[in-house]
């Protein structure tokens, strides 16, 4: 019971509709544009809801703020993740891929160069989707050369762009939203290949409960990539641990390396170690 209570709690649509009745009337607008067309609340631009409501920008962001997000960009993801966990007959509306870079940059930067001292020698690498992995293919190091395979489209213009590495993509259905490929192309391509690492993101971790992302064909690609390479590290910023779970992509068992920005006496980090999980952690600079 309590932890249904708490999922409720932290259910971002939740704490909006039940804080409905204290808004001033530009709040209340923006409230319930957030519930009656989430979909449209997520896709269009700031400056386009703020035409559409007669509103202006800073009172957009303090409308975020009143609920813990530093802006636009991390409301509409946790947005998004509360949108996935009710009843609807449409589908999912998966988060902007220019929504996800924005948040904690800082941190995934660091994570990212971080990760890419990890990979050693590596001669094949394998790496997800996401914006730290977008990163973290900036960050491989041009020598020694490497073949990278990669289902991101922005992944793979980054490796491309460190001038020495052998880049493939997986092939697949475009998804427009994630910029990267899906379907069973991508499958088939993994099939015949065979990785020493995989460089894995995901939408949310429960230290516990494992690794899930935002989409069911996501998770079954994820782990289809996990299958194919021999040493799986997780990338994951601490916001990632405060997100609800969806659809579980794998457990911490199947996980070697996680290297986030949590800090020390965070409880995650013995939890997961006690799991035999090497947790790497990084302190971002400050702006």
């Amino acid at each position: 019971m309590e932890d249904g209570l708490e999922h409720q709690e932290n259910d971002l649509m939740s704490l909006i509709r039940a804080s409905q009745e204290g808004l001033t009337p530009k709040m209340l607008a923006i409230a319930e544009l957030c519930l009656s067309d989430t979909e449209r609340f997520i896709r269009n631009t700031s400056k386009e809801i703020c035409v559409e409501l007669n509103t202006s920008e800073p009172t957009l962001i303090r409308f975020c703020r009143q609920f813990g997000h530093n802006g636009l960009s991390d409301f509409r993801i946790d947005l998004a993740l509360s949108l996935a966990k009710q009843p609807r007959p449409h589908g999912f509306v998966e988060p902007l891929a220019g929504d996800r870079r924005q948040v904690n940059l800082q941190a995934k930067h660091a994570i990212a160069q971080r990760a890419a001292h990890l990979i050693g020698e590596t001669d094949t690498l394998l790496i997800d989707n996401g914006s730290t992995a977008e990163f973290f293919a900036s960050c491989v190091p041009a020598q020694p050369k490497r073949t990278i395979m990669t289902n991101g489209l922005v992944v793979a213009q980054n490796a491309l762009a460190v001038g020495s590495h052998d880049v493939m993509l997986t092939g697949g259905r475009i998804r427009p939203n994630a910029l990267s490929l899906t379907g069973r192309m991508v499958e088939g391509a993994l099939g015949t290949m065979r990785f020493d690492t995989f460089v894995m993101g995901a939408d949310a971790i429960d230290p516990r409960g494992g690794c899930s992302t935002y989409r069911e064909d996501e998770a079954h690609i994820t782990r289809a990539m996990m299958g194919a390479a021999a040493r799986t590290i997780v990338l994951a910023d601490h916001t990632k641990f405060k997100k609800p779970a969806l659809h579980r992509i794998c457990g911490f068992d199947a996980v070697d390396t996680l290297v986030s920005d949590l800090a020390p006496d965070d409880p995650a980090v013995e939890i997961l170690a006690e799991q035999g999980v090497e947790v790497v952690l990084v302190q971002p600079q400050s702006a």
